[in-house]
């Protein structure tokens, strides 16, 4: 019997997601921190680079999922982040100069170390997310390949590493992302309507103001406004964050589909070396915060971390940090590449220009014969 093409990849896609809740109930059973994303993220990863017939679940799937967890970050941002604006406001004016000093640390990186092209070098650096990038470097004409690889791959490492070097490095409490919230059955119908409203008003109001993010971002301003507002201070149905944490999860994962096993390893290599130097540096950064405004380091660390930003939030909320602070200061982080990067792109173009026609004009010039 031959399944019809989009039954094929529907059920291939069910099969990610049936997967990723697999992995993500062994995680947690194992006492993995954010164990139904990083489970997922492992057993699909695994499942895609083994050939097993997976396929990554559709977006008309996972947008919804981001709307609520930008719903969900949104729940976090109380009163009394306001007392906290001197300190937000500094690591807003810190972000430019962190995207600045990672964007050119990264690209000499790939540039010098890995070999790539300066223009994939550039569009593999960019601290931003990673369909914005892709596409991007896409429109412009640059092989891809390598470009979503290692975007792809700074957002798995970062998910992976982050949590489990934070539990390693610093005595933090086990938190349980369904003890901080209710269940469908314990939440009240104004509640709910309120939260629902808040996304699906957040979202349309990201997409018609070309807000970057909007699916999330847009959500959780809307959200913000309610909890900081204190008309609600509900938060989404616990069944529906461990949905999206997986749902993501197999999304992340299930990227690799398709990949020659001998380019995600070489990517994996060089990968692995960008996210620890810009951890580095995100460390340098947060420990700035920390001596000018007392912020917490870690806190500051996962403000800065270069993964995407419903992920970073879902581990700030895993470890119990302060998620409204984080949320801040990545959605900057967001709209500050959105800003500088057609600038920085720009100019690197420029100089490959000029080297392209330094080297033909090189290569046409005839060698000085012997004097007469």
């Amino acid at each position: 019997m031959v399944l019809k093409p989009s039954l094929s990849i529907f059920l291939r896609a069910l099969l990610c997601i049936a997967l990723g809740f697999g992995g993500g109930a062994i995680a947690a059973l194992l006492h993995i921190p954010l164990p139904y994303m990083l489970g997922s993220i492992a057993i699909t990863m695994f499942a895609a680079l083994a050939g097993i017939p997976v396929a990554r679940p559709a977006k008309v799937v996972v947008l919804p999922m981001r709307v609520v967890l930008g719903v969900l970050l949104g729940s976090t941002m109380t009163p009394e982040l306001l007392d906290r604006i001197g300190a937000l406001a500094g690591s807003a004016a810190m972000v430019p100069i962190f995207v600045i000093t990672a964007t050119i640390l990264g690209t000499t990186y790939y540039h010098r170390v890995a070999g790539y092209s300066r223009e994939e070098a550039f569009f593999s650096a960019v601290p931003g997310g990673l369909h914005v990038m892709t596409n991007y470097a896409e429109d412009t004409g640059v092989d891809i390949r390598r470009v979503s690889l290692a975007h792809a791959l700074r957002i798995t490492f970062v998910v992976i590493l982050a949590p489990l070097a934070t539990k390693f490095l610093m005595d933090v409490p086990d938190i349980n992302v369904s003890q901080t919230t209710a269940t469908f059955m314990q939440m009240n119908l104004r509640d709910m309507v309120l939260l629902i409203i808040a996304g699906l008003v957040g979202w349309l109001a990201g997409r018609m103001t070309g807000m970057p993010g909007a699916q999330m971002v847009g959500p959780m301003l809307a959200s913000a406004a309610l909890h900081i507002s204190g008309i609600t201070a509900a938060k989404p149905p616990v069944e529906i964050i461990l949905m999206s944490q997986v749902i993501l999860g197999a999304y992340i994962g299930s990227r690799y589909v398709g990949e020659k096993l001998t380019l995600v390893r070489d990517s994996m290599i060089y990968a692995f070396g960008h996210v620890v130097m810009m951890l580095c540096l995100g460390f340098c950064f947060a420990y700035m915060l920390h001596i000018m405004f007392d912020v917490p380091v870690i806190t500051a660390l996962l403000s800065f971390a270069p993964g995407g930003m419903s992920e970073i939030g879902l581990i700030a909320l895993a470890l119990g940090l302060d998620v409204g602070f984080v949320a801040t200061v990545q959605v900057s982080r967001s709209i500050t590449i959105s800003l500088l990067a057609p600038a920085a792109w720009a100019r690197i173009r420029r100089l490959v220009v000029t080297d392209d026609e330094q080297n033909r004009s090189s290569r046409k010039t005839p060698p000085e014969g012997p004097p007469t």
